[in-house]
């Protein structure tokens, strides 16, 4: 295992730098700088945001006593689809994940994986590898080079490996999981999977999810309010096959949940009940503001 580690370790290394090429328009740098802030006048109604860039449409829909905050989401860059982190890397830091979004001038966020919660796991964020303690019990999420999201079911060094001598980047990598959709199909969930929650009980639960090239959808299932009982694991997995994605994961939920548009909270969460995290997924405009009409 330790010889598979370094070896993935030192193809990630010899891979160029992740990025797209430079006379790309949207082309963002591939770091924690901020993106560049929205344009207000592309905040065209309560729930929807539309530039040259970016489209971003938000729904809610309530169904079976259960409320899911949805993010439609289509790039132009696959660097617009970006990580921030409240301290430096593996550093035991927490921030509300809404003030991060603002400060990264996010048009959407939601909560990522909560890393500095555990040791283990493939943790990647903007390129820089924070972790390879890789768990076979864990499924793996993987945002690479062009913005696909590959899952990797019982995360192995050897089917990692395999993939960057494939000539991917990872871009950034998540272990929380599990895996819900792969391949556009659903995927049982193992008696053995470990979560710090039961998969079977009815929970807030977040979802990050890829519908095809640079298009997404972030789904939160709200839970423990008068408005919503959650769902499990198989019940978020169903309803993301209905959404019709090619591949869908579980990020951190419970109290973890948060999604936030234009600034503001999109579901349940307010300033007294949000949980301070570890790091954040978010989606940027890519029009810088001296070219606003």
């Amino acid at each position: 295992m330790k010889k598979l580690l370094s070896l993935l370790l030192l193809a990630a290394l010899m891979l160029p730098a992740p990025g797209i090429a430079e006379d790309t328009v949207y082309h963002l740098p591939v770091d924690f700088s901020a993106g560049p802030k929205a344009n207000p006048d592309c905040y065209t109604s309560k729930e929807t945001y539309e530039d040259e860039s970016l489209s971003v449409r938000m729904e809610t829909r309530d169904i079976d006593r259960v409320r899911y905050s949805i993010a439609w989401i289509k790039i132009k860059s696959p660097t617009q689809l970006r990580t921030h982190t409240a301290g430096q890397p593996n550093e035991i830091v927490a921030e509300r994940p809404s003030r991060m979004a603002r400060r990264q001038n996010a048009v959407v966020a939601i909560n990522g994986d909560f890393y500095v919660q555990r040791k283990d796991g493939l943790i990647y964020r903007q390129g820089v590898p924070f972790r390879y303690e890789l768990n076979e019990e864990k499924d793996s999420l993987v945002i690479d080079e062009n913005g696909d999201l590959h899952n990797f079911v019982g995360t192995k060094a050897d089917e990692l490996l395999a993939f960057l001598k494939e000539g991917h980047q990872i871009i950034n990598a998540f272990t929380f999981g599990p895996t819900l959709i792969k391949n556009s199909e659903i995927m049982p969930l193992p008696d053995t999977y470990q979560t710090r929650f039961d998969s079977t009980v009815r929970s807030p639960r977040m979802v990050i999810a890829q519908m095809g090239p640079l298009e997404y959808v972030f789904v939160e299932a709200q839970g423990r309010n008068d408005e919503s009982i959650g769902v499990t694991t198989d019940q978020m997995a169903v309803f993301m096959k209905e959404l019709g994605v090619k591949e869908a994961y579980c990020l951190d939920g419970g109290n973890s949940c948060v999604m936030t548009f234009n600034g503001r909270y999109y579901d349940s969460n307010y300033a007294g009940s949000e949980r301070e995290q570890s790091d954040i997924i978010y989606v940027v405009s890519a029009v810088p503001e001296d070219t606003w009409q």
